[in-house]
């Protein structure tokens, strides 16, 4: 009991002193869904020496977990009692707090989707997660506080596509921002995060080919005049668009972009470059042929244009989105080829290629490239005139797992993986 007590108080202490750097991973790919965390250092092998600890989930899932202070949240399939579960453990140690359920029934999926495929969103006030009603037909957005109470539901409303559901909301300065952009067309909308009523909702009626499971991007527009921040989303139907945050009202717009399913979600490339501008990449699939990449100068000034800039002619992703410091874009493909990228330009400066297919989004690690394969395989790669291996880890998926599709998060400088079925925690000891 003693050393269970000690080895608790250490992990407690190790949090506390880090408190403030680096202590939430809120949402999809973190902070602003850049995928960055500077200065942060987890180690570079992953195994039992590094392992802080691991815990079973109520089943697997592809979404990705999300931290706020010492608490990291989830959620998990049980597909044979049709149920998701949303859960919380504890930072330290992954001790169990808390499980919610909510009764999705059964429905059809893509083979490489799931139930539980959408990453949560959290504040310091709440949690949010989306999931299917099949009994009603209608996708639901639900709240709950950090002790596990339900807030409100939202019902999102009808959903048609063929792979199943993934709406992954984000939040800004108090609102909830879903893109619920599907075969029967959709909408944008802003909701209070105290009460689930819309803020307003952007309607986009027309009938989309395909749905779009991308994540939307809050970005800090560089204009001296107009809205200060924007929502950009993305989709077969709508091509590129940017909203105004507060009102919803389109800023601007690039339609007829794409004919496929955009997953890779828009990444302004550079931010933390220290300029006033940005360049935003957007992609969507390719059937027969290289998946499309462009990347998109969105107007800052009031009534100017938006304009491509740049395609990237190989080895586009179609899953993973990308990850980029401000002067170098780092792109992984589906198939394992990691390419370095002038973000100005869009010429590569070098590849490598990987054994394995990816679809968990890359991280840039205090410089270092985190990238996560569907076998289980995590690798820590130093980038700079080349990619070069500093260590290979098998994640060793259970028998349960088909694929490990769910990107990292991290925090208190610790890396939070759901490999499949459980959930793992790697810090330096």
């Amino acid at each position: 009991m003693r050393r269970i007590a000690t080895t608790f108080l250490g992990s407690l202490l190790l949090l506390e002193s880090v408190a403030g750097e680096g202590e939430s991973w809120p949402r999809f790919r973190g902070p602003a869904g850049s995928g960055v965390a500077a200065g942060e250092e987890i180690p570079l092998k992953l195994d039992e020496s590094t392992r802080a600890w691991s815990v079973p989930l109520p089943g697997p899932g592809s979404s990705s977990p999300v931290v706020w202070g010492q608490r990291v949240f989830v959620t998990s399939e049980d597909r044979s009692r049709g149920l998701v579960h949303l859960q919380c453990y504890e930072a330290v140690d992954g001790r169990p707090l808390w499980s919610r359920e909510v009764k999705v029934g059964a429905y059809r999926t893509h083979k490489m989707n799931n139930t539980a495929a959408a990453t949560p969103a959290v504040t310091e006030d709440l949690v949010v997660f989306s999931w299917y009603d099949s009994s009603r037909k209608v996708a639901v957005l639900s709240a709950c506080s950090h002790e596990g109470r339900e807030l409100w539901k939202y019902d999102i409303g009808e959903f048609r596509g063929s792979h199943g559901l993934n709406i992954v909301p984000v939040t800004h300065e108090g609102s909830v921002i879903i893109a619920h952009l599907h075969q029967r067309g959709g909408y944008v909308a802003s909701l209070d995060g105290k009460t689930g009523e819309p803020e307003w909702k952007r309607m986009y009626p027309s009938p989309s080919p395909k749905t779009t499971y991308m994540t939307p991007l809050i970005r800090r527009r560089h204009g001296a005049d107009g809205p200060k921040y924007e929502v950009v989303v993305s989709s077969t139907s709508i091509g590129v668009r940017g909203l105004d945050v507060e009102n919803g009202l389109e800023l601007w717009s690039l339609p007829d972009l794409f004919d496929e399913r955009c997953i890779v979600s828009p990444v302004d490339i550079l931010a933390g470059s220290g300029e006033k501008d940005s360049l935003l990449t957007v992609g969507c699939k390719r059937e027969g042929g290289n998946n499309v990449f462009l990347a998109v100068r969105p107007p800052d000034a009031s009534g100017g244009k938006a304009e491509v800039v740049w395609q990237l002619e190989n080895h586009a992703p179609y899953v993973p989105t990308p990850v980029s410091d401000g002067k170098t874009l780092f792109v992984l493909s589906d198939r394992g080829v990691l390419q370095a990228v002038d973000p100005r330009s869009g010429q590569p400066k070098w590849e490598k290629k990987f054994q394995g297919n990816f679809y968990a989004s890359p991280l840039l690690i205090g410089g270092r490239l985190f990238c996560l394969s569907r076998d289980g395989e995590a690798y820590s790669i130093e980038v700079d005139k080349e990619a070069r291996v500093l260590a290979t880890s098998d994640l060793r998926p259970g028998d349960e797992v088909t694929w490990v599709d769910a990107s990292p998060a991290l925090a208190h400088k610790s890396l939070y993986l759901r490999v499949g079925a459980r959930l793992d925690c790697y810090r330096r000891k």
